[in-house]
């Protein structure tokens, strides 16, 4: 069976959302399925139709190992490169010619009906997404890709869904859905526009270059007609687990820089891309003023997303996934509105990082911490000895840690826990972490794209509220945006209810107080 050789992170990711998860049970399923990605004349010669397939090919890659391309009446060279696109994210993949026995889930581009076990349509029409499992969903011919992207993020969705229905409670398909990502409604309410050509997004800045990043930027690179410019802010490079969900990554792009990477890939477009091989500090300093007029935040942490909005941007947009659900946010700061520090607010008391971090590698004495808390300050190597400790600890051979036993803490932490060596060493024994599947983080990152663009001036005629919220492990339902104002004034405060932040925030940006 063809799987990725990032199947370790996959499963990890599966086991988040599926319930009684077993990992042998798990993979027999992927086994007995086959994930036919078919398209007609129709879709293969829209720009929609190719964004959808596009993005419908680099998802299936990341987690099924027996795929089918059909081509119903369409362009069979066209399927040749979605083929090569798929091998050159999982170089094991299977590709099956016929289904034989076992279930058949069908994803489908195009205005054509296509007979299987599940079907699953997808379409769009500039900035709306359609996604059906009644009737086909016919692709528009607009330069616009964020609705074709996000339609073919949630079909994928209900590719999983469908296969493994009976480890998801309450699993149920979308027979007709229709999203803007023009004003983040759904049904009759969903708003539509041509996206104006020569429009310019100004100077962006994307604040991290991972899952959610690297779906912003492939939305971005597939725009025409559009100009601006996108600093890339990312001090990371690609690893092999990354591969489960990040979009533009192949098995050749390991090691390479994140920021580089999504350069590249900008190249061909109206954007124009600079990088900084930094943390979003670091760039502040470079670039020696304080003035940044949209931020696109796609971070892990909420101390790098309350970094972001203590230095004052006049508009930040944050992207997120979680456990349950994904989204993104919009925030002022001198309004009623809640800022992005107010969405990640303590409601009771919190523990330390030192002591959050000890849980993890095993240590729970207070002298442990205590050693814990001084090697995060001092950023020391951990050394030999540390890692052999921790492996002790876990029930797991020493030897799959030692290789980043001359890192600091922090980065020992990324490296061997979020970077899953721990949990794959152990298999399964390590620390639960939270590692979203790849369509939604894919998902998240279409969303703020489209959100950047939709909120240039004169793009459309009216602000959503603060939040936009999708779960993709359900159908999905008829409202996703809602308001969130700032809270009442009471122990906790934000830093956007205190006179010295928004009075420098006022002289940054001339604005007169209300």
């Amino acid at each position: 069976m063809g799987l990725a050789p990032f199947f370790d992170r996959a499963r990890q990711s599966a086991a988040q959302v599926l319930r009684d998860f077993d990992a042998d049970a798990f993979e027999r399923r992927l086994g007995d399925v086959v994930v036919t990605l078919a398209f007609d004349a129709q879709a293969a010669t829209s720009a929609e139709g190719l964004a959808s397939l596009d993005m419908a090919a680099r998802l299936i890659a990341r987690l099924y190992p027996r795929v089918r391309v059909l081509t119903l009446g369409g362009d069979d060279a066209l399927a040749d490169e979605l083929i090569e696109l798929m091998r050159a994210i999982n170089p094991n993949l299977e590709v099956v010619s016929k289904i034989g026995d076992g279930f058949h889930v069908a994803v489908v581009a195009g205005g054509t009906k296509l007979e299987a076990d599940a079907t699953v349509y997808m379409g769009s029409d500039r900035w709306i997404a359609r996604v059906s499992t009644l009737a086909p969903a016919r692709s528009g011919g607009s330069p616009n890709p964020f609705a074709a992207g996000a339609a073919a993020c949630i079909a994928m969705a209900n590719v999983f869904r469908a296969v493994f229905a009976r480890w998801i409670a309450k699993a149920s398909l979308d027979t007709d859905v229709t999203f803007s990502l023009l004003n983040f409604e759904m049904g009759d309410l969903a708003a539509n526009d041509d996206l104006h050509a020569g429009l310019d997004l100004g100077l962006v800045q994307l604040v991290g270059v991972g899952a959610i990043g690297n779906a912003f930027v492939w939305s971005m690179s597939r725009l025409r007609g559009v100009k601006g410019e996108l600093h890339l802010i990312d001090h990371e490079t690609v690893e092999l687990t990354n591969l489960q969900r990040y979009l533009l990554t192949a098995m050749t792009d390991v090691d390479a820089s994140k920021v580089a990477l999504a350069a590249s890939i900008l190249e061909d477009c109206g954007i124009e891309a600079q990088t900084f091989a930094t943390t979003w500090a670091g760039y502040v300093e470079r670039m020696g003023h304080h003035r940044f007029d949209r931020v696109a935040v796609a971070l892990d942490t909420v101390r790098d997303r309350v970094q972001v909005q203590s230095s004052l941007p006049r508009r930040v947009y944050n992207a997120w996934t979680q456990a349950g659900d994904l989204g993104i946010s919009r925030h002022g700061f001198d309004d009623k509105e809640a800022c992005l520090a107010c969405l990640y607010l303590p409601t009771g008391k919190r523990r330390n990082e030192d002591e959050i971090v000890a849980e993890e590698l095993g240590f729970r004495t207070q002298e442990q911490i205590l050693r814990v808390r001084s090697m995060l300050h001092l950023g020391m190597p951990v050394g030999e000895q540390f890692v052999r400790e921790i492996a002790a600890n876990i029930g797991t051979n020493a030897e799959a840690l030692l290789l980043f036993a001359n890192l600091p803490l922090r980065a020992f932490r990324q490296k061997a826990i979020c970077g899953n060596a721990i949990l794959r060493a152990a298999d399964g024994a390590g620390p639960e972490l939270e590692v979203p599947m790849a369509f939604q983080s894919a998902l998240a990152g279409v969303m703020l794209a489209a959100e950047i663009v939709a909120s240039t001036p004169e793009v459309r005629t009216a602000q959503p509220a603060t939040r936009s919220v999708v779960d993709l492990m359900r159908a999905l339902p008829g409202r996703i945006s809602f308001p969130m104002l700032k809270r009442a004034p009471g122990p906790v405060r934000c830093i956007c209810q205190d006179p010295d932040y928004i009075s420098v925030y006022r002289a940054k940006y001339h604005v007169e107080a209300p």
